[in-house]
């Protein structure tokens, strides 16, 4: 399976647009996926945190609409390193690593150029939405033109305010954390039975995520920001193992209802 890292995702979304990179990045587009997803207008990332490759290769049954769609179209991107969440959503849209976007936390600010000016200068729009308290709120959302925050701090409020940003204001570009897996995982270990009810609920979002935005005429990313690995008191991530840093990377074109 092809492998990439995660600062590629950057200029792939970017080309997809037909836009130029942001300034700093130097990692190329991901080729195949630009091309599948070529004449998109509209562009949606959509990210269950910590959702590691090895955590859907072990519960790959449990997850049945990605499953389909990875079965169909899947690479691997890795995490930058530390595999944690602040510093890899910020290279999903800068397409740089830690040393370059000094991102360390989800209360630092940028220091290089994102997707959100880059659209911004062409007069496009872009929206981050996630969790009060979570990285999609309290960075992505605070550099998007569109903040969308869950002030009730669940995924369906998140899912119920990314598809009113879409179907309302049609930003270009929408990047849109779900924070439950990662919560999940970190509680009872990601091998855990316990995290099945998550995951079906975050596979049903997924669907019925990308089906709405699909007919708003968007294109679907869906990956994650770094994985995670088992330890005695529940999951946890950071390290440079591949548990942590390979996430899965699918997509669906926008005339797809899933």
């Amino acid at each position: 399976m092809q492998q990439h890292s995660m600062t590629c995702l950057a200029p792939t979304i970017s080309a997809i647009l037909g836009l130029p990179a942001p300034a700093q990045c130097e990692a190329e587009p991901i080729f195949p996926i630009v091309e599948a997803l070529a004449g998109t207008e509209r562009i949606a990332v959509v990210a269950p945190d910590a959702l590691g490759y090895s955590i859907l290769e072990r519960w790959r049954a449990e997850m049945p609409y990605l499953d389909s769609l990875c079965r169909e179209d899947c690479m691997l991107l890795r995490s930058v390193m530390p595999s944690i969440t602040p510093v890899n959503f910020a290279t999903m849209v800068s397409g740089v690593d830690k040393s370059v976007h000094q991102i360390g936390a989800f209360t630092d600010d940028f220091r290089c150029e994102t997707l959100f000016e880059l659209l911004r200068a062409e007069g496009y729009h872009s929206a981050g939405v996630g969790r009060r308290g979570y990285t999609g709120a309290e960075l992505l959302a605070r550099h998007a033109d569109i903040p969308g925050v869950a002030e009730n701090n669940t995924d369906a409020e998140v899912e119920r305010i990314a598809l009113r940003i879409a179907r309302e204001y049609q930003p270009e570009f929408t990047i849109v954390q779900l924070g439950s897996t990662d919560d999940v995982f970190h509680k009872h270990g990601p091998s855990s039975p316990e995290v099945l009810p998550t995951l079906h609920e975050t596979d049903q979002r997924l669907r019925r995520m990308v089906e709405a935005l699909g007919r708003e005429g968007y294109s679907v990313i869906i990956t994650a920001d770094h994985g995670q690995h088992d330890t005695e008191t529940g999951g946890s991530h950071g390290t440079d193992c591949d548990d942590d840093c390979l996430v899965p990377l699918t997509w669906v074109g926008g005339a797809a209802e899933g």
